[in-house]
Parts: C-alpha cells; sequence; structure tokens
C-alpha cells in the first residue's frame, strides 16, 4: 500500500499556473477579424480555422509560469494531435509553442470569448 501512495505521488507532476482564459491577438485586439486571434477558454484553445481540445497538462520545471499539453486539433479538414506550450509573460501576453513555431499573442480584454 505504501509502494503504491509512494508510486502515486511521483507519477503526478504538479501542474503550473494556466494562462488566463480570454481572448489575444497577434497583431491587433481592434481589428473586427483577424486570422491572428486565438481564444482560450478552459481546455480549449481556438484559432482562426482550427481548434484544440487541451489534455494531460504537466508543468515545466523551473518555468514557473508554463504548462505543456498534448493539444487534440481539428481544422481544415484535417485531425491532429501534438505537443503544444502554453505560458505567460509577466505584461499578459500568451506565448504558445509547438514542434518548430512559436507565437506570441497580446491578451484583448476588450473582446469576449466565442467558441463556435
Amino acid at each position: 500500500m505504501r509502494a503504491t501512495a509512494i508510486a502515486m505521488i511521483m507519477l503526478a507532476a504538479p501542474v503550473a499556473a494556466v494562462p488566463a482564459d480570454g481572448v489575444y491577438d497577434g497583431f491587433d485586439c481592434t481589428a473586427p477579424v483577424s486570422d491572428q486571434r486565438v481564444t482560450l477558454q478552459g481546455d480549449r484553445i481556438v484559432y482562426y480555422e482550427s481548434s484544440c481540445h487541451l489534455t494531460d497538462p504537466r508543468s515545466v520545471e523551473g518555468w514557473e509560469n508554463a504548462t505543456l499539453y498534448w493539444a487534440n486539433c481539428r481544422g481544415e479538414g484535417q485531425d491532429w494531435r501534438e505537443r503544444t506550450l502554453l505560458m505567460t509573460r509577466m505584461d499578459g501576453d500568451l506565448i504558445v509553442i509547438g514542434d518548430g513555431w512559436a507565437e506570441r499573442y497580446a491578451p484583448c480584454p476588450n473582446l469576449q470569448p466565442r467558441l463556435d
């Protein structure tokens, strides 16, 4: 019993601070439509033409505001799964890192999240 409890503690990685739900944009929050707009809400991240369900959150040792996920995505007639790292900067920017790419998005506090 004790060995099982110790194993469970060792396997459970603490989850880092998750970026704030909201709308973010890579260029201009005031534009009515933007292909650089991202909505983060709960376990979903929605891009211009795709969306992902974020699962298995893991903290990144030494990075206080970073969480690594498996992203199960769908868009433009395709389904895929990839590792995705979400982190926030002190100014509230959302950083999204995938395999071979990274993007920075500024918060858009005047926009309400829409997950349609």
